[in-house]
């Protein structure tokens, strides 16, 4: 087994090497339900092993890279779900206003 520092720097120097603008961080935990993740720019690998730290390296990576390609489809969603908002806060806005009309026309026609 190599030690952990060589093993920090072959993926840093892998990231580099894509163009993945992320540091690695190798943590071991124990008693943690997450093999790893990507905090702001840090790749955080929580495994004991070093074979299981390559793996969490490279789906941690591919999950990365991933975003790039949903992207336009999460940009399109949280627009579509921005505009619905609106719309649905309008209506309810336009409804509210109405609902005095109510009471007031039913006293009226009651008197």
């Amino acid at each position: 087994m190599k030690s952990k520092e060589a093993v920090l720097l072959k993926m840093q120097s892998c990231l580099d090497r894509l163009g993945v603008s992320l540091q690695v961080s190798w943590t071991p935990k124990t008693n943690i339900s997450k093999h790893g993740e990507i905090i702001s720019n840090c790749l955080f690998i929580y495994d004991q092993e070093e074979s299981e730290a390559w793996l969490t390296f490279q789906h941690e990576l591919y999950e990365y890279k991933f975003k790039e390609v949903t992207f336009a489809y999460r940009t399109l969603i949280n627009s579509l779900i921005e505009v619905f908002e609106k719309l649905a806060y309008e209506r309810k806005e336009k409804f509210l206003e109405f609902l005095p009309q109510i009471s007031r026309v039913i006293v009226e026609e009651k008197a």
